[in-house]
């Protein structure tokens, strides 16, 4: 597997986790909560990304899939809260 496709699926599985990640922060109703999980489910994501493309390093998971991550859980929480 060349980089460019390692890249493309770490950034898949960590839009489709931030998403995932907005839905569990609606069913929370508590923002603190809803942070803390989010960061947690972030964590998780980036050591099994890690162990799945066997790519190490904090610059790159936060360029492939962590800066995205936070910016769809951001996204769909706010639309998942607007719309409940």
């Amino acid at each position: 597997m060349n980089d460019l496709n390692i890249s493309r699926v770490s950034i898949g599985i960590h839009t489709v986790l931030g998403i995932a990640a907005g839905y569990v922060s609606i069913l929370l109703e508590n923002a603190l909560f809803a942070f803390g999980a989010a960061i947690a489910i972030l964590v998780v994501t980036g050591y099994a990304t890690e162990m799945v493309v066997k790519k190490k390093g904090i610059k790159w998971w936060m360029t492939n899939g962590g800066v995205l991550y936070i910016l769809a859980w951001i996204v769909s929480w706010i639309y998942l809260f607007n719309i409940v």
